[in-house]
C-alpha cells in the first residue's frame, strides 16, 4: 500500500481537475438540515459495503452521473475503520484507500453531488487488517485501540476536510453493539465476568453504582468488582447492558469524534429491545438516550417496511407500507422530542434472510409505496440515503479485479495488465492464483445451499484456455474459456465451504495464457429492485425518480 501502489490508482479513477472538488457555496452542505430533502444513494463500486474499496472504482463517474439523472443529489459512502487503518499498535493507514476515497469525492464534487460519510463502518475483508476479528470489542476496553480509533477519525477528518461538497457524517449504533451481542450469547457464569471487563461494563458499573447496590439489584453479595458479571438476557437486568451501550456510544465515541467533526450525528437504534424473565417478555427498553444529542439538529434512523406493520401477511400493500413509514417517523419524531429526522439506510425492500418473514411489498405494490412516500418523508425528515441502488452479491473475495495488483492474493506466473480501462491479471500456461477468506464473510444465514463462483476471463491465445477452480474442499471444477470475454459461473456445494472451517482458499490454475477479473463467491446477492448487479433498471427507477422530483421542490407555504 505504499506510494507506488497510489499512483497506480490515479490510472484507475477519473484524473482530479486542478483544485479538487469545488461547488458553489450556496450549495454547500454543512449539516444535514442546511437544505432541506437529501436524497441520497449509497455507492460500493463494483463490489459490495464489505470490499468496495478493492474494487475497480474507474466506473465511479458513470454511476454518479445516473445518480443524479435519476434525481440523487448526494451519494453515500462508508468508510471502514480496518481498511482504512489496518494497522492498530502503532496506528498504520492505507494510502491507497485514502487516495480512492479523495478521488471518488472528487468526482462526485464536479458533478455537484454532495456527499455524506458513514465513518467507523465494521466490516471488511482486508487480509491486512490487525485485530480484524476483535478490535471493535476491544476499543471498549483497550486504552490503547481506542486511542488508534480516535487518531483514525481525526485522520478522515484531516482527509476530507478539503472538500466543500462533503455533506456531513454519521456513525451508527450498528457498528458499535459488540458489548450487547457478547452479553446475548455469553451462557456460562464464568464466560459473563470476563466478558464484563472485556467489554468495559464493570468500569461503567464502578463509575455509577455502589457494589452494595450492584449487589442488590442483582439480588447477590460481592465482595469485589471482580466477582460481577454481565446479567444473563433472560433477566430484566439486560437493561443495564443495553445502557451501557448506549452511554458508551454517546460518550466515549459520538461526543469525542464529534468535536473533530462538527456536523457528526448517530443513525440510532429504533426498534425496541425486548426485556426477559426466562422465555417470557416482561417489558423493553427503547435507546431514547441517543435520540436527542447535544449539537445535533436531525436525529438518524433506518427504515425498512416491515417496521411498524403488525399485519402477519408477508406481503404488504403500498398503503400499509406507507402506513409503517408514517407511523415509524412519527414515533421517532416525538422520541426525538419533534427534532427533524434523517433516514440514513432506507430500504424500500430487502430480501434479507434476518427479514425473511416480515412483511414488505412485492414489486407490483412498490411503485406506489415509493411515490407515496413523499408526504411523510418530508413533513418529519430532512432527506434519505437508499441503501440497496445497485444489487450487490456479498463476496469475501479482497481485490478481486486486481486493482490493488496482486494484493491479497498469491500469484505464480501472472502479473496484473490493463487493458481498455479495465484491470485484469495476465495469467501465462500453468499460472495459478490463490487467496484465503473467511466463509462467515458471505454465509448469508438462509437457506442457500450452493455457492456460486464467477469471473470474467478471455483467452490471450487464439485457442480455448482451461481454467481450474478450487474452493476448499470442494471438487474441483473446469472452466472452458473461449474467444473473447465472458462472464462465466460454477456452483459449489455451500457445505464444502462455509462448514466451519476458520478460513477457506480459493485457487485458480491456468492451462493456457487467459486474463481473469472480477472474481466472486458468494450463496447471497441483496435485491433492491432499483438497478441488478448488470445494471438493468428494476421496478423502483421511475417511482424513485418521481418521488426525488417531489422533494426536490420547495415546500408548499402554510396556510
Amino acid at each position: 500500500m505504499a506510494l507506488a501502489l497510489s499512483i497506480l490508482l490515479a490510472a484507475v479513477l477519473l484524473p482530479t481537475s486542478p483544485g479538487g472538488a469545488t461547488i458553489t457555496g450556496h450549495d454547500r452542505l454543512t449539516s444535514t438540515t442546511a437544505s432541506p430533502e437529501i436524497r441520497a444513494a449509497e455507492y460500493f463500486g463494483s463490489g459490495s459495503p464489505f470490499n468496495m474499496w478493492d474494487t475497480n472504482l474507474s466506473g465511479a463517474r458513470k454511476v454518479f452521473e445516473q445518480m443524479k439523472s435519476d434525481g440523487f443529489n448526494a451519494v453515500g459512502l462508508i468508510i471502514p475503520w480496518g481498511e482504512f487503518q489496518p494497522g492498530l499498535t502503532p496506528p498504520s493507514y492505507n494510502a491507497a484507500a485514502f487516495s480512492r476515497l479523495d478521488q471518488l469525492i472528487s468526482v462526485a464534487g464536479r458533478l455537484h453531488l454532495r456527499v455524506i460519510l458513514r465513518l467507523s463502518y465494521e466490516i471488511d475483508v482486508d487480509p491486512y487488517d490487525q485485530l480484524a476479528s476483535t478490535r471493535f470489542e476491544e476499543v471498549f476496553s483497550r486504552g490503547s485501540i481506542y486511542a488508534a480509533w480516535l487518531d483514525y477519525i481525526s485522520r478522515i477528518h484531516s482527509s476530507v476536510q478539503q472538500f466543500s461538497n462533503v455533506a456531513g457524517e454519521y456513525i451508527t449504533w450498528e457498528d458499535f453493539s459488540e458489548p450487547m451481542s457478547f452479553a446475548e450469547q455469553a451462557t456460562t457464569q464464568a464466560q459473563r465476568i470476563q466478558l464484563a471487563s472485556e467489554i468495559g461494563f464493570t468500569s461503567w458499573l464502578r463509575s455509577n453504582y455502589s457494589l452494595s447496590k450492584v449487589g442488590s439489584m442483582y439480588g447477590t453479595a460481592f465482595s469485589n468488582w471482580a466477582q460481577v458479571p454481565t446479567p444473563p438476557r433472560s433477566s430484566p437486568l439486560f437493561s443495564l447492558i443495553f445502557r451501557y451501550n448506549d452511554w458508551a456510544l454517546i460518550h466515549r465515541f459520538f461526543k469525542p469524534a464529534k468535536r473533530i467533526f462538527p456536523a457528526l450525528t448517530i443513525e440510532t437504534r429504533v426498534d425496541v429491545d425486548p426485556l426477559y424473565s426466562g422465555s417470557t417478555v416482561v417489558g423493553s427498553y427503547s435507546h431514547s438516550d441517543t435520540f436527542d444529542l447535544p449539537g445535533t439538529k436531525v436525529t438518524g434512523m433506518y427504515f425498512s417496511p416491515y417496521m411498524n406493520d403488525p399485519s402477519s401477511n408477508l406481503n404488504e400493500t403500498w398503503n400499509q407500507a406507507v402506513s409503517a413509514l408514517e407511523t415509524t417517523l412519527k414515533t421517532m419524531s416525538a422520541r426525538a422530542r419533534g427534532q427533524k429526522l434523517f433516514i440514513y439506510e432506507f430500504e424500500i425492500t430487502s430480501n434479507s434472510p434476518a427479514v425473511a418473514n416480515d412483511p414488505e411489498p412485492p414489486p407490483n405494490q412498490l411503485p406506489q409505496f415509493v411515490t407515496n412516500s413523499a408526504a411523510p418523508l418530508r413533513e418529519y425528515t430532512t432527506g434519505y440515503a437508499l441503501w440497496t441502488y445497485r444489487d450487490f452479491n456479498l463476496s469475501p473475495i479482497y481485490n478481486p479485479s486486481f486493482t490493488l495488483g496482486t494484493s491479497g492474493w498469491t500469484v505464480q506466473n501472472g502479473r496484473p495488465s490493463q487493458r481498455d480501462g479495465q484491470w485484469a491479471l495476465s495469467m501465462r500456461r500453468g499460472g495459478s492464483a490463490t487467496q484465503t477468506f473467511h466463509p462467515g464473510d458471505f454465509d448469508s444465514g438462509g437457506s442457500a445451499t450452493q455457492a456460486t463462483f464467477s469471473i470474467s476471463a478471455t483467452p490471450r491465445t487464439p485457442g480455448p484456455a482451461q481454467l481450474t477452480v478450487r474452493i476448499s474442499g470442494a471438487p474441483a471444477q473446469v472452466l472452458t474459456i473461449d474467444h473473447g470475454s465472458h462472464n462465466y459461473l460454477l456452483q459449489f456445494p455451500l457445505t464444502d465451504i462455509a462448514s466451519g472451517a476458520v478460513v477457506d482458499q480459493l485457487s485458480l490454475t491456468a492451462s493456457a495464457p487467459v486474463a481473469v477479473t472480477d472474481v466472486q463467491v458468494y450463496a447471497f446477492t441483496q435485491v433492491g429492485d432499483v438497478y441488478s448487479t448488470a445494471g438493468s433498471p428494476g421496478v423502483a427507477v421511475a417511482p424513485l425518480r418521481t418521488l426525488n422530483r417531489e422533494l426536490s421542490q420547495p415546500a408548499s407555504p402554510t396556510p
